[in-house]
């Protein structure tokens, strides 16, 4: 009987317990659904329909299949937008880890001034990706009297068009995204470093090991985890390339920078193909989530 009464005691707490905490969580999950999961959902429901944005009179939305799908497999636009947006992630991530982590090694000690390079590092993360791109647009303008262009008539080059040239436009973008990001990853990574012990490096210095082979056998595997967070973070960030793109290019030229997201953007506000934009949607979330498990796997499977 004692025990029956201590088990409806305690099943009574954990009840207490869970409401409280389901109360605690409302005021994060009902924003989350009502902004994210519902919109998704309504998306996946969307790319099997004709939905337009702004429905025309007397034509009533109509169930379609697959034919959004078809349409985004045959079509030579998203075939672009889907190879810029990996051209451009190749050309990112691996400059931010390895640029972020060399960073993050330079600043973590206590060297004089080492606070103010960890300042001017980080700057950039505060200032919005807008702004950013409104800024870099002076650097890359392409008139004579543009910055890079500037600076190539120093050294008797020619001046080049950059944003404007198909050729360098993507490449400018990226140059652009890792001067904004890579402050925070180098943080992330900073942190990272500051839980290794020093023990280690000692026992390492101790056995005759040299700098290179402390950061390769000591400093690297201890970040792993880390590592493999920024990886992960870095890449999800730069498949959903859009702001750059919107504000510096509009896609051009010649489709040279349409990423993903501007194609889903331009599919379903401009051209008011809502149906088609969210089968755009589900494949891109498809592909990313993909992405993020192989890379969880595959670099993260002795975790």
């Amino acid at each position: 009987m004692k025990g029956q009464l201590k088990t409806g005691a305690r099943s009574g707490i954990c009840d207490a317990q869970t409401r409280t905490a389901w109360l605690f969580c409302a005021p994060a999950l009902i924003p989350i659904t009502l902004f994210i999961i519902l919109p998704f959902c309504m998306s996946i429901v969307y790319s099997f329909t004709n939905k337009m944005l702004v429905q025309k009179a007397g034509k009533a939305v109509e169930f379609v299949g697959l034919k959004n799908f078809m349409k985004l497999v045959s079509s030579g636009a998203a075939q672009q937008a889907f190879l810029n947006t990996a051209v451009y992630a190749m050309l990112v991530v691996p400059v931010i880890i390895i640029l972020g982590t060399m960073l993050a090694v330079l600043v973590n000690n206590s060297m004089k001034g080492v606070k103010i390079f960890r300042t001017i590092y980080f700057s950039p993360q505060i200032v919005t990706m807008t702004v950013v791109a409104v800024v870099w647009s002076f650097i890359f303008s392409p008139g004579s009297d543009g910055l890079m262009n500037s600076a190539l008539k120093l050294f008797g080059l020619q001046p080049q068009a950059w944003l404007q040239d198909s050729q360098w436009a993507l490449f400018c973008i990226a140059i652009m995204y890792i001067w904004q990001s890579l402050g925070m990853q180098m943080l992330i990574i900073l942190g990272g470093l500051q839980f290794i012990s020093e023990d280690l490096y000692e026992a390492g210095w101790m056995d005759g090991c040299n700098a290179s082979q402390r950061f390769w056998y000591i400093t690297v595997p201890m970040l792993k985890n880390t590592l493999v967070y920024v990886l992960i973070s870095t890449t999800i960030n730069t498949l959903k390339l859009f702001t750059q793109v919107y504000v510096l290019t509009n896609g051009g030229p010649k489709g040279s920078t349409t990423s993903v997201v501007y194609l889903l953007y331009k599919s379903g506000f401009v051209n008011n193909q809502l149906g088609y934009s969210s089968a755009i949607a589900v494949v891109f979330f498809l592909v990313v989530l993909v992405i993020s498990l192989i890379q969880n796997k595959v670099v993260g499977r002795d975790n």
